[in-house]
């Protein structure tokens, strides 16, 4: 056994092939570390946003369930379909009009360009005297409207009697979403 840290010499070398003049890798199948950057081709591109949705949603799904957090998820496609998770309490965001008009309505703004966006310090918004006294910041509108939590937490079973909530398998957003480009 070799000390930590250290590697064998011919690792990534088939050890069935003693002959040393051709030294082959091993082709290894399964996962692969990917660059995160745009995906050009279309179909490569609608493939890995939905399978990359499905593991988002269910880590969703995974952190509420474990943590009795509420949750919140929005996922929009590049046509402009919504997709939503989320558990009872923030329900009705996605639901009721006044909250589907909010997404609508952000949905609809322009893409920030970069001279729009002020330039902040990471140390200015990580400072040790804010983060022990900031509050969470909601959307406008939602402030007051906000339920409270009825129980303390650890949240008891019987809060999640009803299954998360999934919107949108391949339904559009009311309103005009088509005309969105994310």
């Amino acid at each position: 056994m070799l000390p930590v840290g250290q590697k064998k010499l011919n690792d990534g070398i088939d050890p069935e092939e003693s002959d040393d003049s051709e030294a082959k890798p091993v082709k290894r199948n399964g996962r692969r570390k990917i660059k995160i950057e745009y995906i050009e081709d279309k179909n490569r591109r609608h493939i890995t946003f939905s399978k990359r949705k499905a593991g988002i949603m269910k880590k969703a799904y995974e952190l509420s369930t474990l943590t009795g957090t509420q949750v919140l998820l929005l996922v929009v496609s590049e046509t402009g379909l919504v997709y939503t998770f989320t558990t009872t309490k923030l329900q009705p965001i996605v639901t009721k009009p006044e909250g589907k008009n909010l997404i609508q309505t952000c949905l609809n703004t322009p893409d920030p360009t970069m001279q729009d966006i002020p330039e902040t310090k990471l140390e200015d918004q990580l400072s040790p005297q804010s983060t022990a006294t900031t509050s969470p910041i909601y959307p406008v509108g939602f402030q007051g409207n906000l339920p409270q939590p009825s129980q303390p937490y650890p949240p008891q079973q019987q809060q999640y009697g009803q299954p998360p909530f999934y919107q949108g398998q391949n339904q559009p957003y009311p309103g005009n979403p088509q005309e969105t480009k994310c």
